[in-house]
């Protein structure tokens, strides 16, 4: 049985990607890590010494992706919902990225895209097999199929499709986490009275019940408002704090609370102003920003999947559960794609930058004069282009949540 390699600081190995890695202390123990030079030899060389070619290691796929701190903090361990890439796509392969060589090393931040299909929340499809209740909210946004978008090259004057796409880190980059509140008012009746309803506490009924004297002014303002109310004149206009404010110069007790209604979607908003440095970045840019606008967009008709339903079919059959009709013709418009962007650096999500779950794309801007005058080059490329999208997050956060990268 052959024994395993063992490797020894300073070996290296070229991976299938072109790049070399060579295996050094890392955190205080030995790691693969990315060196980006030209080759493992000559001047820059890392820990200054002769390095020898090793096999690529079986155990790992991408040496270079390092295990990360979540490794050893479980609070920041992302599970559930990914914070990262798509089902295993990776920002180095079957992406369009801006610029061409700026996001090339291991600690560039940027900002990773990827479409999927939108998936029903309420769909067979989205049931995630679960009884986990949190899990099954998410279900249809933890999982969701990769999908290229068609778009115009103007390169080769022909379509081409958009798998994924990298940009910069916006300059505008924030995190808002907004909820409705709202103040209700409630008497000294009012309040005793759901008290009593709702949390058992009728002692506290009881007591208000004693206070005869306030009880019966109450009552008396609103019988008198209720009299009043239909005098010709008055018109309905009087309450009873008008009536006991205007005689007794006293209001009812408002017994005002803040009360909690619901949390508010996210939402996240990136510009994008992209100034081509060769003909190659100027074809990119121009893919990108179809790219968003198609994925934005729904389709038409219903035609290319097939959906599970119980009810009748356009024939009028009716259709068991289980079953699946192909929903299809121009009475319907398919929902546009979900979008998941994450912020990276290097290969591995950012953990100091809030993630978002997949987004809709509720609106995508592009200017083609951001400095205020259109300008192109001799190929009629605009000078610079800007690109402005705007995200709603899918689903809401819960508090557990911010602890996993959210």
């Amino acid at each position: 049985m052959a024994q395993p390699i063992q490797y020894q600081q300073g070996d290296y190995y070229k991976g299938t990607d072109g790049k070399y890695y060579v295996y050094q202390m890392s955190g205080g123990k030995l790691k693969w890590k990315l060196f980006g030079g030209s080759g493992p030899s000559g001047a820059g060389a890392p820990l200054g010494q002769n390095f020898r070619s090793m096999p690529a290691p079986v155990d790992t796929e991408r040496p270079d992706l390092e295990a990360s701190s979540a490794d050893n903090n479980p609070a920041l361990t992302l599970t559930t919902i990914s914070a990262g890439p798509l089902k295993g796509a990776k920002p180095d392969t079957d992406t369009i990225r801006y610029p061409g060589d700026g996001i090339n090393t291991p600690d560039t931040d940027y900002v990773f895209f990827q479409f999927g299909k939108y998936k029903p929340p309420f769909s067979q499809d989205a049931d995630g097999k679960t009884a986990d209740p949190y899990a099954q909210y998410n279900s249809s946004v933890s999982d969701l199929d990769l999908k290229s978008v068609s778009v115009f090259d103007a390169g080769f004057n022909q379509t081409a499709s958009v798998k994924t796409i990298v940009l910069p880190m916006p300059q505008d980059l924030s995190n808002e986490l907004k909820s409705d509140w709202s103040a209700k008012s409630f008497t000294r009746l009012g309040r005793t009275a759901i008290a009593a309803a709702a949390g058992g506490r009728f002692g506290d009924a009881l007591n208000t019940a004693r206070d005869v004297s306030g009880n019966l002014k109450s009552i008396q303002g609103a019988i008198v408002s209720q009299v009043l109310n239909n005098i010709p004149g008055v018109g309905g206009n009087l309450t009873i704090n008008d009536i006991t404010g205007s005689t007794r110069g006293i209001v009812l007790n408002p017994n005002a609370e803040v009360l909690y209604d619901s949390p508010n979607m996210r939402e996240i908003g990136m510009v994008f102003k992209m100034v081509p440095k060769n003909a190659i970045e100027a074809r990119n840019i121009k893919m990108i920003c179809d790219a968003f606008r198609a994925a934005s967009l729904p389709t038409y008709g219903a035609s290319g999947s097939s959906e599970e339903f119980t009810g009748v079919n356009q024939n009028g059959e009716t259709v068991e559960a289980g079953e699946t009709e192909n929903i299809s013709g121009d009475n319907f418009i398919r929902v546009p794609y979900l979008c998941k962007f994450t912020f990276m650096t290097g290969p591995k999500p950012n953990k100091w930058v809030a993630q978002f779950k997949p987004s809709a794309i509720t609106r995508v801007q592009v200017n083609y004069t951001p400095d205020g005058t259109y300008a192109t080059y001799g190929d009629q490329s605009p000078v610079a282009t800007e690109l402005s999208i705007n995200f709603l997050e899918s689903k809401v956060i819960f508090n557990s949540e911010i602890a996993k990268g959210f």
